[in-house]
């Protein structure tokens, strides 16, 4: 564990908001800073640096928390290697951590992955169908070195006893997602086997993960094996060859679908390809491409899956405040042939003849509706209409208005006077939905850190009073305990408040949002933040309106625990002095 003297003098050391405007361009409001969120797209700055207490908040996707939490989420870093970034950054040394939870640290994962890659590189050279297979892909032996290309033997035992004799467990290769134990005889066997290795290398330089692609024959045969999440991986939050792709895409990233792909680009300089690991681009993965680059070009496969894929990372990417094009490859399944077939020429012009998503989305629309008819027209036109409305700027709405007028031979005023029935409707619609997730917010609907909130809103609500508070005045925690308050975590209806409850009372009037990384997550750090962002707007914050939250909570507990008996002559109780009253005699 890194100490909390350690861990405090490592925030110290990195003033807040020092640290955000190496990403955000902060404007002073009054004693904070705001600026628009880099977790979410907007126009409008809802992002704002709190500089008295060293936080941060954005009251438009809800990410908060404080120097760390800020790190943790534009690297895709977690909460320990976030504190090594900054760390490093202040020039701070940072002590042997010891174990994980998981009993392995990361280190130790990292090591054994490196010995991997050695194993699967030399194994390459060993193997004469590999050899064959590399070749016949067109991979230079340099190229394989750049990217520490390997081979994972057909053997069910080769990686297993190879790590064996380097000292790892079996339960360590097991958390590694190397190998793996069959039920049925207890025995370990390698994961990846017969497979064309690819290591998935962090900005950092640490081999982070796996991807193999099968050269076997059989057809029931998962084409690609990519490792699941471990100590070191999240594959939501890396991308293949960034590593690389990091210095040469400050203009322009090109995404791909496979790891061969983004190989091949390389090989044929075209260094500023990556690809998501194994997975559906993430709004993680394309925060992580925003941080490198300010647009990007989709080079996905031709095939309809390949296309169904763009069009959500089109979505995604703009959501992350990126353009974003996309490559439409002809006469090839996939950019790994293309540039095998035309070469880097034929690459540069296609990067040329990327299109828009407007393009891509108006191109579709034409080919399954027969414009050469009145009513394929039609719907053409409806359908286009209702993409144009879904365009944020004035500007490129009436660019395609016209171009599908020009297309479809239409009056530009019929065109525009749909498109512009479209958006009031489409506000009308929005405006619903905001006024819904507003509700369902204050209801507690939906509410994935804290679903416990619903059981009973106002206690809830007593709860978050306390938890703010508290967190804005930590002084006030060892009063908690004593005679006028005995507040105990029992109090307590939700299971989340609950726990960030005893977290407090642990550390005392040392707590900071800053320690509780380990035990939390980014979204429940949030959670406290906004607890805390919502009472320094507000006046009474001290030992009265505690007061009156926990006697709140020990009446709500007392109804609780009352029994069925109780209940029933409570009721009927009710019920009689209803019946005597001017209303029960016949009132209105």
């Amino acid at each position: 564990m890194i100490s909390q003297q350690v861990i405090e003098e490592i925030k110290y050391r990195n003033e807040i908001e020092e640290v955000i405007s190496g990403y955000v361009t902060l404007k002073r409001a009054g004693s904070n800073l705001v600026g628009l969120c880099p977790f979410h797209s907007e126009k409008s700055p809802s992002f704002t640096v709190f500089t008295g207490t060293k936080s941060f908040y954005c009251f438009g996707c809800g990410a908060g928390g404080d120097v760390i939490s800020f790190v943790m989420r534009t690297e895709n870093l977690d909460y320990r290697e976030a504190l090594h970034y900054l760390a490093k950054r202040a020039g701070i040394e940072i002590p042997e951590e010891g174990e994980r939870q998981t009993g392995v640290s990361r280190d130790r994962v990292l090591s054994m992955n490196r010995d991997a890659a050695r194993f699967f590189f030399d194994s390459l050279k060993k193997s004469r169908e590999a050899q064959e297979y590399i070749a016949k892909r067109g991979l230079s032996a340099a190229l394989c070195r750049h990217f520490g290309i390997g081979y994972a033997p057909a053997s069910f035992g080769a990686l297993f006893r190879f790590l064996s004799d380097k000292g790892y467990s079996k339960e360590e290769m097991q958390l590694a997602f190397l190998c793996s134990v069959s039920r049925k005889n207890n025995r370990s066997y390698d994961i990846f086997r017969n497979r064309i290795m690819f290591p998935v290398i962090d900005v950092r330089g640490d081999i982070i993960a796996f991807g193999g692609r099968t050269i076997g024959q059989d057809p029931a045969e998962s084409k690609y094996i990519n490792s699941s999440d471990t100590p070191v991986f999240n594959k939501r939050r890396n991308l293949f060859a960034l590593n690389f792709a990091r210095t040469s895409c400050a203009e322009r990233i090109i995404l791909c679908e496979g790891y061969m792909d983004v190989v091949s680009l390389h090989g044929a300089g075209f260094t500023n390809a990556v690809a998501s690991c194994g997975t559906a681009l993430t709004p993680d993965q394309a925060r992580l491409m925003r941080k490198y680059s300010k647009s990007a070009v989709i080079s996905y496969d031709a095939d309809e899956a390949g296309q169904r894929a763009a069009d959500k990372a089109f979505a995604l990417l703009g959501e992350a405040g990126m353009e974003a094009r996309l490559l439409k490859v002809e006469n090839a399944k996939d950019p790994d042939e293309y540039i095998r077939k035309f070469g880097k020429e034929g690459f540069s012009r296609l990067l040329d003849r990327s299109r828009s998503r407007f393009d891509f989305r108006f191109s579709s629309i034409l080919q399954k509706n027969d414009v050469s008819t009145p009513d394929g027209r039609v719907k053409a036109a409806a359908e286009a209409a209702e993409v144009i409305a879904g365009i944020p700027s004035q500007v490129e709405q009436d660019i395609y208005i016209r171009q599908v007028c020009k297309t479809l031979e239409l009056p530009y005023e019929s065109l525009k006077g749909d498109v512009g029935r479209k958006l009031a409707k489409r506000e009308k619609s929005l405006s619903k939905e905001r006024d819904a997730a507003i509700l369902r917010s204050t209801e507690g609907f939906g509410d994935r850190v804290n679903p416990d909130r619903l059981k009973n809103i106002g206690a809830a609500g007593a709860e978050d009073a306390i938890i703010g508070i508290l967190a804005l005045y930590p002084e006030l925690i060892p009063q908690m305990a004593g005679e006028e308050l005995r507040l105990t975590p029992d109090d307590f209806v939700t299971a989340f408040n609950r726990r960030v409850y005893e977290k407090m009372t642990e550390l005392g009037a040392s707590f900071d949002v800053g320690l509780i990384g380990d035990s939390f997550t980014p979204d429940e750090v949030a959670r406290i933040v906004r607890n805390t962002v919502l009472r320094q707007n507000l006046t009474e914050n001290g030992l009265t309106v505690i007061r009156q939250c926990v006697e709140k909570l020990r009446r709500n507990r007392e109804k609780d625990t009352l029994s069925l008996e109780e209940l029933i002559a409570g009721k009927r109780k009710k019920q009689k002095q209803n019946e005597r009253s001017p209303q029960g005699e016949g009132g209105a």
